[in-house]
């Protein structure tokens, strides 16, 4: 009995050994490095058919960061009061941005054409909902900005007079800085869907069939739905939406709301493993 089974084990694997050599199922298996507007991509693939590839990986998008100041909402007139009750506001922060981008990818290479390496391409990329942080570079600069805030909370006097809270105004909401042990801190995020589909064309093999290195071009979009961009101040986490920031904010809520893809390109060089 056991060597009938191991007899047929054995028949089992050289058939599907045979069919996969023959029909070119997952018979190979390649290995990717490249590069484009999802940062660096390594990918491993493999084909199902001759007419389909399938392929996963990461993309790795490089940190940057970006450095402006930001206007505070305090008028020259509320600046001076501000000294009265022993606090200098400064006229502006200095911001810093940076990308917190990153994913996963599957994908699905169709070759319609025989012998032809163009390919329509479906699949989808997975990573964080968060793509982009803003936040105030130094929490010591804002020290005066809180101290100042919570006289103007806490003290009846200083609201008869006409006291207003420090920060930036974006509508009814202000953007104000809440109490770290430093002094203060102002934060935003823009971000979008963790599950982004993808749909897009190219020319090449993820595992290439006649060489062992190959350049795989590729040209599609990614459906990650509408921007959205939350403020974290003294009021706590806010959505913002083209109300709140009723034209403040230069129109960059409004101009984000309609970007509902991002373009994705990459030229990624292939290697046929075996």
């Amino acid at each position: 009995m056991k060597k009938a089974i191991l007899t047929l084990s054995i028949l089992l694997l050289s058939f599907s050994s045979t069919y996969a050599q023959e029909n070119k199922v997952f018979n190979h298996i390649g290995l990717g490095l490249g590069v484009g507007t999802t940062g660096i991509t390594i990918d491993i693939a493999a084909p199902v058919t001759k007419y389909l590839d399938i392929r996963a990986g990461m993309d790795i998008m490089p940190s940057f960061k970006y450095g402006t100041s930001l206007d505070l909402n305090i008028s020259e007139t509320d600046r001076e009061k501000a000294k009265q009750v022993g606090h200098t506001v400064p006229n502006s922060i200095d911001v810093e941005g940076d990308n917190t981008s990153g994913s996963f990818h599957f994908m699905l290479d169709l070759f319609p054409f025989k012998g032809s390496s163009f390919h329509i391409t479906a699949g989808a990329y997975i990573g964080k909902d968060k793509i982009i942080n803003v936040y105030n570079k130094y929490d010591k600069d804002l020290a005066e900005v809180v101290a100042y805030n919570n006289t103007v909370a806490t003290n009846p006097l200083t609201k008869a007079l006409g006291f207003k809270q420090v920060g930036v105004q974006l509508g009814d909401y202000l953007l104000a800085p809440y109490e770290t042990p430093e002094g203060g801190h102002v934060e935003a995020n823009i971000k979008v869907t963790k599950f982004r589909p993808y749909l897009g064309i190219g020319f090449g093999r993820a595992v290439p069939q006649k060489h062992r290195l190959a350049l795989q071009f590729d040209l599609g979009t990614q459906l990650w739905g509408t921007p959205k961009v939350y403020m974290l101040g003294l009021n706590g986490e806010k959505e913002l939406t083209e109300k709140d920031a009723n034209g403040n904010d230069g129109g960059l809520i409004k101009t984000l709301s309609k970007i509902t893809v991002y373009p994705c390109m990459t030229l990624r060089l292939n290697g046929r493993i075996f």
